[in-house]
């Protein structure tokens, strides 16, 4: 995997105007999904419109998508982007790619930091949950991470009741750290993958 640091626009893809942006999260693969990078102006469609959102995707987007938590966090990350004018993308949503659906989302809350870290954060529907999704996905994401100048470190936390997270980040080899309160923190390191 290369870092693809050229201005990047996917509206062959989408089939859709879009503004273009630099995405360092480019559409990544796996045997069943495919993660295309949440741009600002997905995400836009995401809060306001969500009947041009499936024009734009050309997949069915379930009521559940993007899920509670994304929603609540969505006007903060809409507003960085929008404070970031040549805005980076390090997110992106997850389409089930045989049955033509928006499922979750997947990325980092931001580039990395001076440190080398980024902190992963990702959701799936509930009608996909249990299903390995989450896990598939998340080790693309992180194997094309480590091949991203600057990201030596990958972080991520959730809750210790939640049982589903916890599975996805000790499958893909993140390393509990200690907790803080009932919040589990959680390390990858780039040459414990390599």
């Amino acid at each position: 995997m290369v870092v693809f640091l050229e201005r990047h626009a996917i509206v062959e893809e989408l089939q859709a105007p879009m503004e273009v942006r630099t995405s360092l999260v480019q559409i990544l693969e796996t045997p069943r999904l495919k993660l295309i990078p949440f741009t600002l102006e997905l995400k836009k469609a995401t809060l306001s419109q969500r009947a041009r959102l499936t024009e734009m995707l050309r997949v069915e987007i379930p009521d559940a998508w993007p899920g509670a938590d994304l929603l609540e966090a969505l006007p903060f990350f809409l507003q960085a982007l929008e404070k970031d004018p040549p805005g980076l993308v390090w997110d992106g949503i997850i389409l089930h790619k045989a049955e033509q659906i928006a499922i979750g989302g997947m990325g980092f809350h931001g580039g990395p930091d001076e440190a080398g870290v980024v902190e992963i954060g990702y959701n799936i529907i509930p009608a996909y949950e249990g299903q390995g999704y989450a896990t598939e996905m998340a080790r693309r994401v992180i194997d094309w991470a480590f091949q991203t100048p600057g990201i030596r470190v990958i972080t991520a936390e959730c809750l210790d009741d939640n049982l589903g997270s916890i599975r996805v980040l000790e499958k893909v080899g993140m390393r509990r750290l200690a907790p803080e309160g009932n919040l589990l923190k959680w390390e990858l390191q780039k040459e414990t993958v390599a």
